[in-house]
């Protein structure tokens, strides 16, 4: 049996849920980020040994010409494959986060719409309660307010401070 008292765990555990696949998606983002930079970084690595070694082989002052110049072409080619692969992952992750968080959103949408209509189907709490006290040999009317007011009455109203100093 389903109880109002069960709305708030089951809202609580819509929105961990939310909280967790959005930190699992975070993470993906993040991997993917780690990824390209160890790509870069080995392709970098790479790079600067392959300079070294021409660098050694270098054996006049002509083959030290050629050399300079088609190293800062090869530079200036791997700078704009960078940024073209720092380009097209930001892309991704973002239409990856984007499309998934969206996935996200709805089922936890859908599970707060079933906490809230569960809710509104649910048993009253007193009930529930009056019926497990009453197996247990309480009077069935242990939540009934002894005091009812009548909705046409108005409370009496209590004499304030200002109203016991000229009441004296």
């Amino acid at each position: 049996m389903d109880t109002p008292a069960n709305l708030p765990l089951a809202l609580f555990k819509a929105q961990v849920a939310l909280g967790l696949q959005t930190l699992g998606l975070l993470k993906t983002a993040r991997q993917r980020w780690y990824e390209l930079g160890a790509e870069l970084l080995a392709e970098d690595v790479g790079r600067t040994e392959s300079a070294l070694t021409e660098l050694q082989g270098v054996e006049d002052w002509n083959a030290w010409a050629t050399l300079l110049p088609n190293a800062f072409w090869q530079a200036n080619q791997r700078a704009m494959n960078v940024v073209q692969g720092v380009m097209q992952t930001a892309i991704a992750n973002q239409a990856s986060f984007a499309t998934d968080y969206q996935r996200a959103m709805m089922a936890w949408q859908q599970a707060s719409v079933q906490a809230l209509s569960a809710a509104g189907n649910a048993m009253p709490v007193h009930t529930v309660l009056q019926g497990m006290l009453s197996s247990l040999g309480a009077p069935a009317d242990a939540f009934i307010r002894s005091a009812v007011v009548l909705p046409g009455t108005a409370p009496a109203r209590s004499m304030g401070n200002g109203q016991l100093r000229t009441a004296s």
